[in-house]
């Protein structure tokens, strides 16, 4: 998300249940954000699940 890595995971009619995004500082994990918003998560620019 905004070119950070992450983790996506879809449900199984193909719509995105939860993005997980991580802020990496000096090869560490500093932050983590979550969204699971539907609503957030239909309006973002997320790759195809198939």
């Amino acid at each position: 998300m905004n070119g950070l890595p992450g983790f996506l995971s879809w449900r199984e009619d193909g719509t995105p249940l939860s993005l997980m995004a991580f802020t990496v500082v000096d090869g560490r994990i500093a932050a983590v954000t979550t969204v699971t918003d539907p609503a957030r998560l239909a309006s973002a620019d997320l790759p195809d699940p198939g």
